[in-house]
């Protein structure tokens, strides 16, 4: 009957000496010991304070000085693991109902036979010892619930550790390349991705490049993707050339195999060369999803594998294939996670995307995979786009930001330019990507308020990306004078390095006043305003350096042209 290790210990409360031993003898052949005794309620409090382990109570109703529902609402607080029979004679059997209600587990009859108490205290105890259980697993559950946050949060922190690590792993900013474009943006699915990319300049002449995707999502991927990255050798050890995409991937195929044997982990990888001397690009894909490549005339083509993906057999053999690049080609290269399926429409829809003239990176990143829907898990993704002109190039690694520059709620796209008035001074803010559209509003805007003398502060903190026309502006702009920056994104700090923009580096204030509230304003303007924009712009960047001139040439060129153009058909009007 006892569940316990040790005897319960029971209190019999009775006023009849009697009735008190009758009732303590049972308990006591039913294994419980010791049996106190108590003749009265008042009794029972002092045996109850000085005796809390008692595990049973068996107590009449109606007793001199406190009965026993008085001592029940009083026990039921004081020793709340007790557990309590009531016993009533016929003419007490009301309260013995509203005992019940007061929580005790039973009530007998007065005088009970030795059968009706033995299931009465069996079931008592039973209960006590399920509540018992019940209470112990409870706390066990919450140690261990407290157990796995602690550790959570460990591991929390470690992969934000990780994330920060494998950030460091990617290009900082692309190198210069005279007449190419390089855009890239790295978006981990987790706290850590198996995705990997990198350009590098080899020589006067060469540009190397890969994306690697290892396989699934989380801290092995990462890891595989590192290795991938240690054992990758570009150059001849001889000779110090460049290696054909090919025998790069055969050789670190090799060095993958050669360092695990776990079954189910690999890597897809594309690898270019871009030789410059000659325009032509050499790719070797391992198993990786179809390079895009558009060109301005309307033409597309894909370069699917050349070999299988990296790590399942190191005897496996990589073929590459050479294209000549023309002015204004586009390539595409991207991990799976851009495109889940890889079915022939996905494929249709990106290279439509990628045909657009004013395409971005991150463009692809937000017409492709933006798309999807909310709360779908989210494989890494990435994307590295070479344009075969001139223009300002960045990568996008998807370093997080302050939570206070966070929006909670989703700006729409045409919402780029913000402007708002404090007593003093006016604020003009870009947010999100920032392009020639806005430009015109985000210009007319600036000269309103500088041509009635008020100082204007540029705020640039939620700004993820400007194109050329955008820069020529700002540099327009603080070049005028009575503009000051209050904040710059890391990615828009590395354009304006890039381009030397110097004067707008030193426009940016540590001591800014508070900014007040922004509204958005309506970027709409007609085209031949924005046409002149675009010029101008790019006429200012152009002015910057020697190397802007070179890269911007082109650009400034089709631009005057082009308003040249439209001037002589009005002039025939």
């Amino acid at each position: 009957m006892n569940l316990d290790p040790v005897p319960p210990v029971a209190l019999v409360v009775d006023d009849e000496p009697v009735t008190r031993l009758m009732a303590k003898l049972t308990l006591q052949s039913l294994g419980c010991a010791p049996v106190l005794e108590a003749a009265d309620g008042i009794a029972a409090q002092q045996v109850l304070r000085e005796h809390p382990e008692v595990a049973l109570v068996l107590t009449d109703i109606m007793m001199p000085r406190m009965d026993g529902l008085e001592l029940l609402r009083w026990g039921r607080r004081a020793v709340p693991e007790a557990m309590w029979i009531v016993l009533s004679g016929l003419e007490t059997f009301d309260s013995a109902v509203a005992a019940i209600r007061l929580g005790a587990f039973d009530f007998l009859p007065k005088s009970p036979r030795k059968e009706e108490m033995s299931v009465a205290v069996r079931n008592a105890l039973e209960r006590r010892h399920l509540l018992a259980e019940r209470e112990r697993l409870h706390r066990a559950l919450e140690d261990k619930v407290r157990e796995l946050e602690e550790t959570s949060e460990l591991l929390r922190r470690d992969l934000e550790r990780a994330e920060v690590i494998q950030r460091a792993l990617l290009p900082r900013s692309p190198p210069p390349m005279e007449g190419y474009c390089i855009q890239a943006v790295y978006r981990p699915g987790q706290h850590v991705g198996g995705d990997l990319y990198d350009v590098v300049r080899l020589g006067e002449h060469h540009l190397a490049f890969y994306l690697a995707d290892a396989t699934g999502h989380g801290v092995t991927s990462a890891m595989l993707s590192v290795l991938f990255k240690q054992r990758l050798v570009l150059v001849d050890a001889v000779s110090g050339l460049a290696l054909p995409p090919a025998e790069v991937l055969a050789a670190v195929n090799r060095a993958i195999c050669e360092a695990h044997a776990a079954p189910g982990l690999f890597l897809t990888a594309v690898f270019g060369l871009l030789d410059t001397s000659d325009a032509s690009l050499t790719l070797a894909s391992a198993g990786h999803p179809p390079v895009l490549i558009a060109r301005e005339g309307g033409e597309r083509r894909q370069v699917r594998r050349t070999g299988p993906a990296l790590g399942l057999a190191a005897d496996a053999r990589f073929g590459q294939e050479r294209l000549h690049l023309l002015a204004g080609d586009r390539i595409l290269l991207y991990t799976d996670g851009l495109l889940p399926s890889g079915s022939a429409p996905e494929l249709e829809s990106l290279q439509q995307v990628l045909a657009s003239p004013l395409a971005s990176a991150q463009d692809v990143m937000t017409q492709v995979h933006g798309a999807m829907p909310a709360g779908v898990d989210r494989d890494d993704v990435t994307i590295l786009l070479i344009d075969a002109h001139a223009g300002a190039s960045w990568f996008d690694n998807g370093a997080e930001r302050p939570a206070a520059a966070a929006s909670t709620m989703p700006r729409p796209e045409s919402e780029v330019v913000f402007f708002g008035e404090a007593d003093h001074v006016a604020w003009l803010a870009l947010r999100g990507r920032a392009s020639w559209m806005q430009c015109d509003a985000f210009h007319e805007a600036a000269l309103a308020v500088l041509d009635r003398g008020r100082p204007l502060v540029l705020d640039l903190s939620g700004c993820e990306y400007m194109d050329s026309t955008c820069l020529g502006t700002v540099h327009e702009l603080v070049a005028r004078g009575g503009v000051s920056l209050a904040e710059v994104a890391p990615s828009v700090r590395a354009m304006f390095e890039e381009l030397s923009m110097q004067q707008v580096l030193a426009a940016v204030r540590e001591d800014r006043p508070a900014a007040p509230e922004l509204y958005p304003l309506d970027a709409g303007g007609d085209q031949a305003a924005v046409q002149k924009r675009i010029l101008k712009a790019h006429e200012a960047l152009s002015a910057l350096s020697e190397r802007n001139r070179e890269e911007f040439k082109d650009v400034v060129a089709s631009l005057r042209g082009e308003q040249d153009g439209q001037h002589g058909q009005d002039a025939r009007r």
